[in-house]
């Protein structure tokens, strides 16, 4: 019976592994395929939905003392490794990086920002698993090795927050392991010495990327003030930022900022965008939770509660510079490391208690199981009606097509303006235009500005299309298109004096890259102006 009982176990414990290894590897492999942003939509798709499985069977098997450190360590091992490799291999050239960015490593994302987030998530759970090697010589390489793999892998993708962010958890690590004292402070001196080193680097090089993220943060502080309680609400950011952006360039007095000045649809700063979204009612919220982790771990304290210390200091860092919430292996590693922290809450509560939270576990994972793979199906037909209309094909299919999916996707910004598009190519500028001013109130940005001004003056809306021109300018001065609209728009119309104020200001307006696109406007503009 015992026998029995244990080879049950055993086999629980490989299934729920494999399971959490499933749900790791497809966090951070593509699947570009299959959606319209494969890159993204793919990887948090197909990782809540092996989530929803794995937690719902753990909730039905009773697996949940059997799942100890190495059942969630090993899953962000390999998960690490998968990155590693796949952007070694683009470093040497073996893959070639496909980006207009200049980027050398994305592994499997659309930005570096992904590989940092991944690494440095997944080194706690390394290091934790190495660290118990027995054999010392074996240790040692194993560090050396991952610690210079992925040190190498984030110089050379240029991301100094990845670095910052392993550096801090590399950091507490030798704090917390090493024995010797002499040894322990000489590591962490050194350690401290690269780490103000990065910080140094980040602070006076890519001085344009600074003053950019200074501009934003400038603007979330405008936002933060104008609703600092409650925020704006969960798509505050999104919703208004640019509209806000357009204010305080108009305001700012500065020429070096509107050049700076592009479409954003995140702060580069995770507290930033919780202040902006749920004001102060969000802050002090994860304030509280953060004190209250800490407290708990140092009542409690474990090698297993210290790597959860560890991967939530990292993801903490991450957050401070970067998008880490952008990528689903970050969302898997917190809550795993809340689940190591408070792991002896969870075994110390008793059975009924454990009953009801595996009934809730079970039957939320049930839920949003069906909810994703619904949402996927929808997904899935968004991007084959995309590949048929880019083809050109089917007009009528395609129509009808997004008609049907439009009750599905309608609070979807980047759905709506893809349908608006589609519509405004087949003639139709009365329903594009309705569906582009629902995308630019759900995400106000540069591009839906532009569509609507252009639809407004294919439809004869002259006071719209000017509206929407200026706007788009306003958001971001450093563009050309909306002008050179505007610069049509009066031509169209015979306003001479607003045609020719607008076309001196497109000839005299500085340029930061010096585009075929910006060539053409503006010898466009200039043989206009001659002729007049």
């Amino acid at each position: 019976m015992k026998s029995n009982l244990l080879k049950r176990n055993k086999q629980l414990y490989h299934v729920v592994l494999l399971l959490l290894v499933i749900t790791a590897t497809v966090g951070v492999i593509s699947y570009n395929n299959l959606f319209c942003d494969g890159q993204i939509i793919g990887k948090w798709i197909g990782l809540g939905v092996s989530l929803c499985i794995t937690t719902l069977f753990i909730a039905m098997t009773s697996t949940y003392e059997e799942c100890g450190f190495d059942i969630i360590a090993i899953p962000f091992l390999i998960a690490s490794i998968i990155v590693s490799i796949h952007s070694l291999l683009q470093i040497t050239g073996v893959i070639h990086v496909n980006t207009v960015n200049g980027y050398r490593v994305l592994a499997g994302f659309d930005n570096p920002a992904g590989v940092a987030a991944s690494l440095t998530v997944s080194l706690p759970f390394t290091l934790a698993l190495i660290d118990k090697v027995k054999d010392r010589v074996i240790k040692n390489v194993a560090l050396s090795g991952t610690c210079g793999v992925v040190l190498t892998i984030l110089v050379i993708a240029r991301s100094r927050v990845g670095i910052l962010a392993s550096g801090i958890v590399l950091l507490l690590y030798v704090l917390h392991t090493l024995k010797d004292v002499k040894t322990r402070k000489i590591m962490a001196a050194l350690l401290s010495l690269i780490l103000l080193a990065v910080v140094v680097y980040m602070s006076f090089s890519k001085r344009g990327s600074n003053s950019g993220r200074a501009l934003i943060l400038g603007v979330c502080w405008d936002m933060f003030k104008d609703a600092p309680l409650f925020g704006h609400g969960l798509h505050g950011f999104r919703s208004q930022y640019m509209l806000y952006q357009a204010d305080y360039l108009e305001h700012c007095g500065s020429s070096v900022l509107p050049m700076l000045a592009d479409n954003t649809t995140h702060p580069l700063n995770e507290y930033a965008l919780l202040a902006v979204n749920f004001g102060v009612i969000g802050i002090a919220t994860l304030l509280i939770g953060i004190i209250m982790t800490i407290m708990h771990y140092f009542k409690n304290q474990s090698n297993e509660s210290f790597v959860g210390i560890m991967t939530i200091a990292g993801i903490g860092v991450l957050s401070m510079f970067s998008y880490p919430f952008r990528y689903p292996l970050t969302l898997l590693g917190l809550l795993c490391a809340l689940l190591l922290v408070y792991k002896d809450v969870l075994l110390n509560l008793s059975r009924t208690t454990m009953i009801i939270i595996r009934s809730t576990t079970a039957t939320i994972s049930s839920l949003f199981l069906c909810l994703i793979i619904i949402w996927a199906h929808y997904q899935i037909q968004w991007k084959k009606l995309s590949v048929v209309s880019d083809n050109g094909n089917e007009t009528k299919a395609v129509l009808e097509g997004y008609d049907i999916l439009y009750p599905k996707l309608k609070n979807d910004p980047y759905f709506l303006y893809n349908y608006a598009y589609v519509l405004s190519e087949n003639g139709d500028c009365k329903k594009a235009g309705d569906m582009a001013i629902d995308s630019f109130g759900l995400m106000a940005n540069y591009d839906t500005a532009l569509l609507i001004a252009d639809n407004a003056k294919e439809c004869g809306d002259v006071d719209m299309a000017e509206e929407f021109y200026w706007v788009a300018s306003k958001m971001c001065p450093v563009r050309f298109m909306p002008l050179y609209g505007l610069f049509c728009l009066y031509k169209e119309l015979d306003r001479t004096d607003d045609m020719l104020e607008i076309g001196q200001t497109i000839l005299s307006k500085p340029v930061k890259i010096n585009s075929n696109e910006i060539r053409t406007i503006r010898s466009n503009v200039k043989q206009t102006l001659i002729k007049m």
